[in-house]
């Protein structure tokens, strides 16, 4: 199915029970009586499909024979990714209108979407070696694929959050797809996989500075992680990995675990490591032998806390004082507005009171309220906060 970024290709060759889970979750409305019969046996057009594909992989080169090899033996009859795309189709079923599919690879979960009624998707494949075969799928499915060709991966961009040039890529790679307004439905569907553990800050700038993904509309994500990754985001204030990139994330996306797919599903597969610590072996372990699905949805009500302009103020400021968890909160604010202390304590803030200590909630409630002093617009803040978001020079509204 999908591949991920430069790490690994991240192509789904097999269905476990896992798998097809997910699929059902994806798309339960379009599912009938006599689709549990369809989906265990492969039909005779997907065998001549997979020939197809074997006798054009074997053109290539020879190390490809053995991901052949595995391909025949593990496309089986399991159940568990239909139940995800079940899910996808019955939350959403009217909103279907522009469903992407990054790095398909081989097409397999491509053609387990088409049969479970999605009408058209768009395949981003970034490796040109993979086309031929995504072209004799498209052949056998008209009007249901639109490939298009693009150099880079979409979720390994990292700079384009202040690349001219990279947000341009985005802009033309999604400028068929009607604009929405943000607080509309969602306007894209996002499917893919990936390794990068800076997959969620990545996403997070695109939502900050509204480029990438996020600037056409609201999509939603249903992505192929690492454990380790959502185990890093879906934690407690109480822990040492609570930092900038959390409080955005938990700010500013819906998010949710909607299960799990066998690693080996995913090729290449990875290299066991050594780790030395416990924590890190148990991690290193899960993340050798599963991916979490999870669906990832910006929430259409973050504009109503604070303006576009805001929130990359915001961003900040909370990178700015969650370098260190126990920095603290008056101390912190009176460097920037000499004698704050005293309107911080009236809030029920001690001295003692660190930024770690607060919930992503809270730490907004703080920015608001600093915000609105007088003493705010004048303060050695703002002209931090200039040089260190102006610097990428993407942002001259902030100017104004």
């Amino acid at each position: 199915m999908l591949h991920t970024q430069k790490l690994f290709i991240c192509n789904i060759t097999s269905w476990s029970r896992r798998t097809r889970h997910i699929i059902n979750v994806y798309c339960s409305t379009l599912i009938n009586d006599n689709l549990p019969k369809q989906k265990e046996n492969i039909d005779v057009r997907e065998t001549k499909e997979l020939i197809e594909i074997k006798t054009e992989l074997s053109k290539t080169n020879k190390k490809k024979k053995k991901v052949m090899k595995y391909i025949e033996k593990s496309i089986s009859c399991d159940k568990e990714i239909l139940d995800i795309i079940n899910y996808i189709q019955k939350v959403n079923p009217d909103n279907m209108c522009y469903v992407a599919e990054l790095n398909p690879g081989f097409g397999i979960l491509t053609r387990e979407l088409l049969k479970a009624g999605v009408p058209l998707i768009h395949l981003y494949e970034s490796n040109l070696g993979l086309h031929k075969i995504l072209e004799i799928i498209c052949t056998k499915y008209p009007g249901k694929l639109k490939l298009i060709s693009f150099k880079s991966n979409l979720f390994g961009i990292t700079r384009a959050f202040y690349d001219d040039k990279a947000t341009k890529k985005y802009q033309d790679s999604f400028k068929a797809i009607e604009s929405k307004n943000w607080e509309d439905e969602t306007y894209m569907q996002i499917i893919g996989a990936c390794d990068d553990a800076n997959l969620f800050t990545f996403i997070i700038q695109n939502l900050i500075f509204r480029n990438g993904f996020m600037f056409y509309g609201r999509p939603v994500f249903y992505i192929a992680i690492l454990p380790s990754v959502w185990n890093k985001y879906n934690i407690l204030t109480s822990l040492n990995k609570y930092t900038y990139t959390k409080v955005m994330f938990k700010l500013m996306f819906n998010y949710e675990l909607l299960g799990t797919l066998s690693r080996e599903a995913f090729i290449p597969w990875p290299k066991k490591k050594q780790y030395k610590r416990n924590p890190t072996i148990l991690s290193a372990k899960q993340n050798y032998e599963q991916l979490y699905v999870i669906k990832l949805e910006p929430k259409a009500d973050i504009y109503a806390q604070l303006s576009s302009k805001d929130w990359i103020i915001f961003s900040y400021f909370v990178r700015h004082h969650m370098q260190k968890r126990c920095n603290r909160v008056i101390p912190a604010l009176e460097k920037w507005i000499p004698g704050c202390g005293i309107k911080l304590i009236a809030k029920d803030y001690t001295i003692y009171t660190q930024f770690g200590d607060l919930t992503p909630t809270q730490i907004l409630e703080l920015f608001k309220e600093f915000k609105s002093w007088p003493d705010y617009k004048g303060s050695h803040f703002i002209e931090s906060m200039k040089a260190s978001v102006g610097a990428h020079n993407e942002f001259e509204f902030l100017n104004e």
